[in-house]
């Protein structure tokens, strides 16, 4: 482990939640991570967690709330590395750029939310733009449903058992406003954008059948627009929710060697430009997925 004051060791993760959710979506990685020595922060976002969301937030709002956050979060100059799930992923990718002075070693992005086009999303979807165009979104929601982001069936009981509730789930709350779905395709797009600009090392893990946002569509949008040194990593045994889903182990795995090298000096900052790397095993399932 480098020793060097410049570069000290990174122990310090923080990720945000996905969309009008909350911070239970990593409760069971916050053990796993903390044997790989991690600590995990999730903070909740103004406007746009579960409690706070605001109906009538611009994706601009949330950005600014986030960057607010973390700008706090990061104030005493420790160094972490920053993350999300799913609209978080993208979340957090418009917060760095915000943040080109933030002690901030590396990046996280857990089934980042590229596009909504998985095979798990209602029929209906496709027509969205109607509700758009007429303004009427605000009277629509996309509810949860099967498979609730989860291949392993008992944790996908548990959130059954829940979505009677108004709280929010393992996975999310029970229904999320159009309008506010719009407005997270929105930051995705923008946030797919500043990919050319960002030059932290940055680790993507997706599952193979991810029912939100298709694994070929992270590959592509990583190949083409990322210009730092970046890894995706595939899960075979998982859905959307990789943080709570059979992989989850994995996933903590993958953080910390992620974290280990950045702590060893071997992921850079400022390391030139690099192609996205994927093992051959893993370029062998996408090849079979695209």
């Amino acid at each position: 482990m480098s020793t060097d004051p410049q570069n000290p060791p990174v122990r310090r993760l923080i990720l945000l939640h996905g969309l009008a959710s909350t911070p239970k979506e990593f409760g069971l990685l916050v053990h796993p991570l903390r044997r790989l020595d991690l600590r995990l922060e999730c903070p909740t976002v103004p406007g746009y967690s579960h409690g706070t969301l605001s109906h009538h937030a611009r994706w601009t709002d949330w950005v600014d709330a986030a960057t607010d956050t973390l700008r706090e979060l990061l104030a005493d100059g420790e160094p972490a590395i920053l993350g999300g799930l799913c609209s978080g992923a993208m979340l957090a990718l418009a917060v760095a750029e915000r943040l080109p002075r933030a002690p901030l070693r590396g990046l996280v992005l857990l089934s980042p939310l590229v596009a909504y086009n998985g095979w798990g999303l209602p029929w209906w979807y496709r027509l969205r733009y109607i509700a758009y165009g007429l303004g009427i979104s605000p009277w629509f929601a996309m509810s949860e449903r099967e498979p609730y982001g989860l291949k392993n069936e008992r944790m996908r009981q548990w959130v059954r058992a829940q979505m009677d509730s108004d709280e929010a789930t393992l996975v999310g709350p029970p229904s999320v406003p159009l309008n506010i779905v719009r407005e997270s395709e929105r930051l995705s797009r923008h946030a797919r954008d500043l990919l050319g600009g960002q030059h932290r090392p940055l680790l993507a893990i997706h599952a193979r059948e991810d029912e939100i946002c298709r694994l070929d569509t992270v590959r592509q949008t990583l190949a083409r627009r990322h210009t730092g040194p970046a890894s995706l990593e595939v899960l075979e045994n998982s859905y959307h929710m990789v943080s709570a889903d059979n992989d989850r182990q994995q996933v903590a795995e993958l953080i910390g060697g992620f974290a280990a090298k950045l702590r060893l000096g071997s992921l850079s900052p400022t390391l030139a430009s690099a192609p996205i790397h994927i093992s051959p095993r893993i370029a062998g399932a996408l090849a079979r997925t695209s």
